[in-house]
């Protein structure tokens, strides 16, 4: 996308994240994905207070509403999707899951929590930041195992086009709520 077809949440979304979560380093840093940039940029921090987590939702229910999708919950790995997920919820007035990175070792050993998900459920599944899709794959896996129909993947930040790539590779549809060239950065390329 680029800033003229971004939504006014997508803007709003943007202009948190650059005043309350970017920080342009000078030497650069190495990103979970094994990818290195001087650029980084802390969702966590930028969306701790209710109207940034607001915006956040908003920013994601209008990719969701514009690729005309219908889901019953939206969720993914824990814990950068969690409060998305959750003000997606609360907004949008669906319901929510968390991915966990493993099975509980106690309990029901879920590996979904939150809203039940089973065979044929419509999920969307979201991210806040992503360079190469990997805690998006880890999503899929786990929904995979238990049947659920993944209609549509989200990320608050895509950092470059790896991400595409395996998503799509997977049979779900990708679409960004913002990428690198909206934040103004480089692209991670892996």
């Amino acid at each position: 996308m680029n800033a003229s077809a971004l939504s006014p949440a997508a803007i709003t979304l943007l202009t948190i994240l650059k005043a309350r979560g970017y920080e342009r380093r000078a030497e650069p840093f190495q990103l979970s994905s094994g990818g290195t940039s001087h650029d980084y940029v802390d969702c966590r921090s930028a969306l701790a207070a209710g109207d940034a987590l607001q915006a956040a939702a908003e920013a994601v229910l209008d990719v969701i509403g514009a690729s005309g999708v219908r889901y019953d919950a939206v969720g993914g790995m824990t814990m950068g999707a969690d409060p998305i997920a959750h003000a997606v919820a609360v907004v949008g007035g669906t319901s929510w899951f968390s991915v966990r990175k493993e099975a509980k070792g106690h309990g029901k050993g879920k590996r979904v929590e939150g809203a039940a998900i089973g065979a044929g459920t419509p999920v969307v599944v979201v991210d806040d930041v992503t360079s190469t899709g990997g805690a998006i794959v880890k999503t899929l896996d786990a929904l995979d195992e238990v049947g659920a129909d993944v209609v549509l993947a989200t990320v608050l930040l895509d950092r470059g086009p790896a991400a595409r790539a395996v998503i799509e590779a997977r049979g779900v549809r990708y679409v960004p709520v913002l990428t690198w060239d909206d934040f103004g950065i480089e692209p991670i390329l892996l």
